[in-house]
């Protein structure tokens, strides 16, 4: 059996108990899969380019009303094509620390549907600001791309801005590559969790820590996208990975 073949089992494997149980032991173990996946840019690229070098993986984003709209505010958009297919979730769809019933003006949503015992959840978002009708119909309308493998990792999952205490907001785009990596490193799925993360020098670091505040179908935020990205992976997998390479993985 070649690399690539143990690396998908492993990856169905982790994802199939972590989306039916929430475990954190199986997210812990989905991300450290993910990791590895991460490192097989290039061998999946010269070994299985139907499944690399297609444009079969989506990626999805605001439209540009809504990127216009939301300048000055501090927002949350995680635009995920083709949904997030959940068995366990629990709670509200979408929660945060700002999005409680003390009154405050800000707008919150996602695109849901339930078909029992699923729920699919995807476009979801937060702008600190009440917005127009217009407007939050937009927001359900995400600009999708199609890609291959490595600049499909390389894009967006996705771009918040939030504030530091300081009069300009911190706005930042956060890659599938980066949520894997950043979280496997020091969320103890690949390394023993750093107890001091603002200091740790990456930039990736701070904003995937406020995004753990935040809850979608019952996990935290970068936990759900973890969820998203391995869904995409299995289901590209089961349409354009070959089993045996005609050149083996050593």
């Amino acid at each position: 059996m070649s690399s690539v073949e143990i690396q998908l089992h492993r990856l169905r494997r982790h994802y199939d108990v972590a989306v039916k149980t929430y475990d954190k032991v199986s997210f812990l173990d989905l991300t450290h899969t993910l990791r590895i996946w991460t490192e097989l840019k290039g061998p999946l690229q010269v070994h299985y380019p139907d499944f690399a070098g297609g444009r079969h993986f989506k990626t999805g984003m605001p439209c540009r009303k809504v990127q216009k709209a939301s300048r000055g505010c501090e927002f949350i958009f995680s635009y995920m094509p083709g949904g997030v297919i959940t068995y366990a979730s629990r709670g509200e769809i979408f929660s945060g620390p700002e999005l409680g019933t003390k009154g405050g003006d800000f707008t919150k949503g996602a695109t849901i549907r339930i078909s029992p015992p699923l729920l699919e959840v995807k476009n979801i978002y937060f702008v600190s600001k009440a917005l127009d009708q217009p407007l939050i119909k937009a927001l359900k309308h995400e600009t999708i791309k199609q890609l291959r493998y490595e600049h499909w990792l390389g894009a967006e999952a996705v771009r918040m801005a939030y504030s530091r205490g300081q009069p300009e907001l911190n706005r930042i785009a956060i890659s599938r590559e980066q949520i894997i990596k950043r979280v496997a490193n020091t969320m103890d799925a690949s390394h023993v969790a750093n107890e001091q993360i603002q200091d740790s020098g990456n930039r990736f670091d701070e904003p995937i820590q406020k995004l753990l505040n935040y809850n979608v179908a019952g996990l935290p935020f970068p936990y759900f996208i973890i969820l998203k990205i391995a869904q995409d992976i299995l289901e590209v997998a089961n349409r354009h990975l070959i089993a045996v390479p005609s050149k083996g993985i050593a």
